[in-house]
């Protein structure tokens, strides 16, 4: 039996430890830390969930520990995935800093053949500093293969379950939206190693030959075409004459996200009075999955494959289609 510990990534640069110990086929996972609550999530069961209230904690208490025990019948779990939703601000991708376990590039954890069917695992869930009052809430997952941090039923097996931590209060009426700065978006190549598209998880900016294992957080891409010059694509309407997605990321059609465009007469100055996500509720969906002939200055609105609205700034554009052409964009999203 081996014994592998590794580290979870926080908000607000917060690092907590996390036990994990592989077994045999038949046996399960055994937690190493001492167990205070405990959360059991079954395939096809989306009901589960356990909530931790800090008042109720030791005084000085920095983490809680939760006990999660995942189960499946028919069907093998093959990667963990988990969320985190601070103060109802939205779920947010959570990534798991791990050493000595199979991470996949996606920051899931890969399972291993034993874990299939049967895996435990104990969290230390923290006590975040700064927090006085509202919920900090966990979605945490298991599929058959590749998810999607932002569609939970994409591959999904077993959950989600849900740990809560509740500080006491409520969290408040309205939130922040999402700020990408300076993403520059570079002109596609054909060795596939330009950064040409782009998710809005995180602003994370991704290249093309990367698409196998993150086509699914895509949003849209960038190209410069004879006509249309600068032009912005969702990744479903990506033109194939240039990059052919599909291929690349070893995917259907039906599984790549849809992004509709729209220009605005919005000025530089509206754009940055946009601050909270209900600023942007009034944004509706276009029907265009592609956008032409930008220039700098131009404000897009947008609505993600998730129902998200959202601004756009063209910064700058340089070049047309080659080494070192880019599009620089700031992003405004609702969470």
């Amino acid at each position: 039996m081996k014994k592998l510990k590794f580290v979870s990534l926080m908000i607000a640069a917060l690092f907590m430890g996390f036990s994990f110990t592989s077994c045999e086929e038949d046996e399960s996972i055994l937690a190493t830390e001492d167990e205070d609550v405990e959360l059991n999530i079954a395939e096809g069961d989306q009901s589960a969930v356990t909530t931790i209230y800090v008042n109720d904690l030791d005084a000085g208490a920095t983490s809680a520990n939760v006990t999660v025990n995942f189960t499946s019948a028919d069907s093998k779990m093959r990667r963990l995935y988990m969320t985190q939703n601070i103060a109802g601000a939205g779920f947010e991708k959570y990534e798991l800093d791990i050493d000595g376990l199979d991470v996949k590039g996606d920051g899931s954890i890969d399972l291993s053949s034993g874990e299939g069917y049967d895996f435990t695992f104990t969290i230390p869930f923290p006590v975040l500093s700064g927090m006085t009052e509202g919920t900090v809430e966990y979605q945490l997952w298991a599929t058959s293969g590749r998810g999607d941090y932002r569609d939970v039923e994409n591959s999904l097996v077993s959950g989600p379950g849900k740990v809560i931590v509740d500080y006491g209060g409520t969290n408040p009426a309205t939130s922040p939206v999402k700020e990408f700065t300076a993403k520059i978006l570079a002109a596609p190549l054909a060795d596939g190693t330009s950064e040409t598209f782009i998710s809005l998880i995180d602003g994370e900016l991704y290249e093309i030959n990367q698409g196998e294992e993150f086509a699914a957080y895509w949003d849209f891409g960038y190209y410069y075409g004879n006509t249309g010059q600068a032009s912005l694509a969702s990744t479903a309407d990506y033109p194939s004459s240039i990059i052919d997605v599909e291929t690349i990321a070893n995917t259907t059609a039906d599984q790549l996200n849809h992004t509709y465009f729209a220009l605005t007469d919005l000025t530089s100055v509206d754009f940055a009075d946009v601050t909270l996500d209900s600023d942007l509720n009034s944004i509706s969906a276009s029907t265009a999955e592609t956008i032409t002939n930008l220039s700098v200055g131009d404000v897009l609105e947008f609505v993600d494959n998730y129902g998200n609205k959202g601004l756009i700034e063209v910064v700058d554009i340089q070049g047309t289609n080659g080494i070192g052409d880019y599009i620089e964009l700031d992003i405004k999203v609702q969470r």
